[in-house]
């Protein structure tokens, strides 16, 4: 069962202060609500299995419309459709986060998909970063938030590298490949988004760097910053 618990909100400058700097919207309201959401342990675990079976449907119809040649159909355009099939047969593509938007799930509904925002998926910073801080603000158990999204990523940046063995050999596997993180300058939710991916990825223990795009070099030698630093 679904209930809604009031909590004390963050202040503007503690928000500020781990990094959410677009709490209010144009029309001077607060974008983070008064509110949390609470639900049971098995709803929980049903919307966990729900969002597992929707990925691998997801893959599933992937591989069938590349196994098909049924691009066109989707609209996907020609000329990149080398690059999907290059991506798809080579594992290091490693998928690394998406989100779902669902609905239903509680009270007794079925769970139904809206969305799956795969390629932009938004609200990162406040699924791994702002719900816990309005937990901890507020004197409730951060741990029994419904969320490990922070460690899930970092796992999968593993990933890229032990693709589908134990992560527990990245350590033994890696050899200092960089990644180079970039966003584009002036747009902060944008910039905290990808910053926080690369803290996660520096977690996991890669070699990371941060460049906004427009100061970002591509050579055929390979991707500079600003520094001349090869990624």
């Amino acid at each position: 069962m679904m209930t809604l618990q009031k909590i004390t909100p963050l202040s503007n400058d503690v928000l500020e202060n781990i990094g959410f700097h677009w709490h209010t919207d144009s029309d001077g309201s607060h974008y983070v609500a008064d509110e949390i959401v609470t639900i049971s342990q098995a709803e929980a675990d049903a919307y966990y299995e729900a969002a597992n079976t929707l990925y691998d449907m997801y893959v599933e119809a992937a591989e069938h419309v590349i196994e098909n040649d049924r691009f066109f159909e989707l609209g996907i355009p020609f000329n990149i459709k080398e690059m999907i099939l290059k991506s798809w047969e080579n594992d290091v593509h490693w998928h690394i986060y998406g989100r779902f938007d669902l609905a239903g799930g509680v009270d007794g509904n079925p769970i139904k998909l809206i969305e799956f925002n795969a390629d932009t998926p938004t609200a990162l910073f406040e699924t791994a970063v702002l719900q816990w801080a309005l937990l901890k603000e507020n004197g409730l158990d951060e741990a029994k938030q419904f969320n490990n999204i922070y460690q899930a990523i970092s796992d999968n940046f593993k990933r890229l590298i032990t693709m589908f063995d134990d992560i527990d050999t990245f350590d033994e596997r890696y050899d200092n490949w960089k990644i180079l993180f970039s966003s584009a300058e002036g747009n902060e939710e944008e910039e905290a988004t990808v910053r926080l991916l690369q803290q996660m990825a520096t977690d996991a223990g890669f070699n990371t760097g941060f460049e906004f795009l427009h100061n970002v070099q591509f050579e055929d030698g390979g991707i500079y910053d600003a520094q001349g630093v090869q990624y």
